[in-house]
């Protein structure tokens, strides 16, 4: 399945303090709005980590991806995610579906931790940045 959309709940967010790659983010996209998809959301250093569980939610942003080729690529170098090596990829970009305003859902791609989480303390209301 291919999807020209990115949800971010991380330092890639514009509510958050703004860096090379976000920037280059908001370069090469179009901001749609906030959105939800299910899982957990840990704090894993100063960034989140998603991981996937049905019975929670976590909140991000939604964006359409103007060369979503070159911008995949580019942010799966930001997020250390290794296509040919998952084990080694502390993400792996996955595509899941995500909910917006009015009851739309959407697939769109989204980096999950990939990592253990032990010892790790959860965001418990599933935001990163308020």
């Amino acid at each position: 399945m291919i999807s020209s959309y990115l949800f971010v709940y991380g330092t890639l967010m514009k509510k958050c303090k703004p860096n090379q790659w976000s920037e280059f983010l908001h370069q090469n996209a179009v901001y749609l709005g906030e959105g939800i998809t299910t899982g957990k959301l840990f704090k894993i250093d100063f960034y989140p980590g998603l991981v996937e569980d049905e019975n929670g939610e976590v909140y991000g942003e939604v964006y359409l991806l103007k060369n979503e080729k070159e911008v995949l690529s580019r942010l799966d170098e930001y997020e250390d995610y290794f296509p040919e090596n998952l084990k080694k990829s502390l993400y792996l970009r996955k595509i899941k579906p995500i909910y917006l305003k009015d009851e739309i859902v959407i697939s769109s791609w989204t980096y999950v931790f990939n990592q253990s989480t032990e010892n790790k303390s959860l965001y418990p209301n599933g935001r990163f940045v308020e």
